[in-house]
């Protein structure tokens, strides 16, 4: 008699970072990597943890994002959602054409409108997902 056993899931290698930076008038989170579905959730968390001190603009900065999922898009809606709440707008800068492109497909493009960045700027936090 043969058993077929099923191996356990093993644990992903995370392909995503969040990093946050101070600018003079608001705050830039940079997210690199690959935004899959299971990231979600961890996404989420780590954007909540970012502190906000007085800003009244937060810019994802996206350059360095390569794939976005659409539950990875939902986390992004949520964070912006919540920030809205509280009189924080919320832009995104640098998109790939990829990502953009997966935004505007899903109808989310208008709630993300965009800036440039231009100004250095200095580290205030940093998360490996």
């Amino acid at each position: 008699m043969t058993i077929q056993t099923i191996a356990p899931p093993r644990k992903r290698e995370s392909k995503l970072t969040l990093h946050a930076e101070r600018a003079p008038h608001f705050l830039i989170v940079a997210i690199r990597g690959e935004a899959s579905f299971d990231q979600a959730d961890v996404i989420s968390a780590h954007l909540l943890r970012i502190p906000l001190d007085a800003y009244a603009l937060v810019v994802l900065n996206l350059a360095e994002l390569t794939f976005l999922s659409s539950l990875a898009m939902g986390a992004l809606v949520d964070y912006r959602r919540g920030l809205c709440r509280r009189g924080v707008e919320v832009r995104l800068a640098n998109v790939q054409a990829q990502v953009w492109l997966a935004l505007e497909t899903a109808g989310l493009g208008k709630l993300f409108p965009r800036i440039d960045l231009e100004e250095p700027t200095r580290p205030v936090a940093s998360a490996v997902i």
